[in-house]
């Protein structure tokens, strides 16, 4: 529908602060229809859940020790699974005793803790926190990390990853914010015939197990050179601007840097975003309540302001409003100053539902975590008074 309609009392637009509390549906994620409520009451604070999968829950995955952090021969552990798509955790300290293939699913590995290089077919690449790497299925690749406390945040999904330039290469100019050049692409590197010719095992992701292909020789080492598209990439959050507006508030999409070939998934980086030169009651800092029919994953890269919130992973269901917060517009002093604050934000028309192992690590009252955890320092202040912004 293309025509908007207004009805009852509507106290200001999509920003702003009110005595309601405004509330975002809309409907194939982002990118259909939209209706915007204004409440009483704040809806996202059920009093009880007959299934955690219904509830806004995160997860400490500080907590948690996939087999491949000991053994390097173990593997990464599943977090939440669905259909088409798997978000697992590596904390690999050791390199790769094989190569590695996934038959199943393209992933987008995300680069939260630690150094490695990342051994492809088409080439090597440096990998650092804040880096994340595009491999798509049925491509080799290792990792060789460079340092023990490592952490690896794998979002593996059937749909093949797009660069989000795609979709708003059909408007013109108008993504001028996310510099693509920017994109690192692997060379394939020079090897003497006895670091080819080395017997070389793959274990393989097929059909949800774990298989192996044996070769007499290096299968990363024999390529020479390469042309096409940049199948396999490389991209920095930090080179990811924050998006905003003069009232204070853009949905997800307009952060997006990957997602699937017919939005089954969004990849977005959320980083600060300009301060709003609204004032209150018409500006606002911060994301009202919202819900749709998609899955929300949240993943607390950095947090200056909230360090120990860094590798939390939020999962937002679809089945309970996203409970949001705001605050009104402020502004820094000057000289400005940086601010180190970017979480992962990964939304899928799959349903998702939590690992037994994800689950040992959830974080209590999610009531109070949800604004201290997850909104608190991405509207601009610290946990203690990320509460004191709470429409109940």
């Amino acid at each position: 529908m293309t025509t908007n309609i207004r009805r009852g009392k509507v106290p200001h637009s999509q920003t702003g602060i009110t005595p309601y509390l405004d509330e975002i549906y809309t409907i194939e994620g982002f990118f259909g229809d939209w209706a915007m409520l204004y409440r009483s009451h704040n809806v996202g604070h059920p009093t009880e859940w007959s299934n955690d999968n219904l509830m806004n829950l995160g997860s400490d995955t500080n907590l948690l020790v996939p087999s491949d952090r000991d053994d390097a021969a173990g593997a990464p552990m599943p977090l939440l699974e669905g259909d088409g798509i798997v978000v697992s955790l590596s904390r690999r300290s050791a390199p790769m005793p094989f190569l590695e293939k996934n038959a199943d699913h393209h992933q987008i590995r995300f680069y939260h803790r630690g150094a490695m290089t990342l051994e492809t077919e088409l080439g090597p690449l440096e990998v650092e926190a804040g880096d994340f790497v595009v491999i798509p299925r049925g491509m080799m690749f290792r990792e060789v990390p460079k340092t023990n406390d490592n952490a690896v945040m794998i979002f593996e999904t059937r749909a093949p990853v797009h660069p989000a330039e795609e979709l708003w290469d059909s408007v013109g100019f108008s993504a001028f914010a996310m510099d693509y050049t920017l994109m690192q692409v692997p060379t394939p590197q020079e090897w003497t015939a006895e670091e080819i010719e080395v017997a070389t095992d793959v274990r393989v992701r097929f059909n949800g197990q774990y298989e192996k292909l044996s070769f007499s020789f290096n299968p990363l080492r024999d390529v020479v050179g390469w042309m096409g598209d940049p199948v396999i990439y490389k991209l920095n959050v930090w080179d990811v601007p924050g998006m905003g507006t003069n009232k204070g508030f853009l949905p997800p999409p307009s952060g997006a840097v990957l997602l699937g070939e017919h939005k089954e998934f969004l990849f977005t980086i959320q980083a600060p975003r300009p301060y709003p030169n609204t004032p209150a009651p018409g500006g606002s800092y911060g994301a009202p309540a919202h819900r749709n029919d998609y899955d929300e994953l949240w993943f607390n890269h950095r947090s200056d302001q909230a360090k120990q919130t860094e590798g939390h992973l939020w999962r937002l269901a679809p089945a309970v409003v996203h409970p949001g917060l705001k605050r009104p517009p402020a502004y820094p002093d000057n000289p400005v100053e940086e601010v180190r604050e970017c979480k992962i934000n990964f939304d899928t028309h799959s349903r998702l539902a939590w690992t037994d192992e994800a689950r040992a690590a959830f974080l209590p009252d999610p009531h109070v975590a949800v604004y201290t955890s997850l909104y608190g320092a991405h509207i601009g202040v610290v946990p203690e008074e990320a509460t004191r912004h709470v429409k109940k």
